[in-house]
């Protein structure tokens, strides 16, 4: 795939069939860490001071052979960071013939990245990383099964407090963040935008 000019039907398409290939089992919570390291032959590497130097979680190198991760993030946050490793999968998966031209190859190549990119194409690589990242840790049909195995029904426009119970549920099914989880069920119309 080639980045900036996917559609978000791209985006589901490609984050569907990952799973098909990957975790063809719908095991949940889906075993990204693994497909990353196992399947993928990602190499997940902590490194401390990446989120102060240069302002973000994590990133994959252009040969994509590895995913360094802020240590600080990677100890305390294993939530952000198995959406982190999902995001840079994303990269991979979507803006892969981009990635490998201009992508950096390491932690002191990050900051000539900027110069090859512009900022409305690195939003858009960014958005993209991130819907496929949503999708590939909290599928559309299995957050809906699981609302459907807890409420008997797969709600429709709910208020969030009303689901609060089986949303802290799921937190530990999915091994997600609230934010991401949220954003997850208001995109699937399961509970209203707050």
């Amino acid at each position: 795939m080639n980045g900036v000019a996917l559609s978000m039907d791209d985006v589901h398409q490609a984050a569907s069939k990952f799973l098909e290939e990957h975790n063809p089992t719908n095991q949940l919570p889906i075993p990204i860490e693994e497909i990353a390291e196992l399947k993928l032959g990602i190499f997940v590497l902590a490194t401390p001071g990446i989120k102060k130097l240069i302002g973000i979680d994590g990133f994959i190198s252009s040969d994509f052979s590895q995913i360094t991760i802020d240590d600080y993030c990677f100890v305390k946050y294993p939530e952000r960071t198995r959406f982190t490793i999902a995001h840079e999968i994303g990269h991979k998966i979507l803006h892969q013939d981009w990635y490998s031209k201009h992508g950096p190859t390491d932690f002191g190549d990050y900051h000539d990245f900027f110069s090859k990119i512009s900022e409305q194409d690195y939003r858009y690589m960014e958005i993209q990383a991130q819907t496929f990242a949503g999708l590939v840790l909290v599928p559309t049909e299995l957050l809906k099964n699981e609302f459907k195995s807890r409420l008997g029904r797969i709600p429709i426009n709910e208020d969030v407090e009303i689901l609060q119970p089986i949303f802290n549920d799921l937190l530990t099914t999915f091994k997600v963040s609230g934010e991401v989880l949220y954003r997850r069920m208001v995109k699937e119309g399961i509970v209203k935008k707050i």
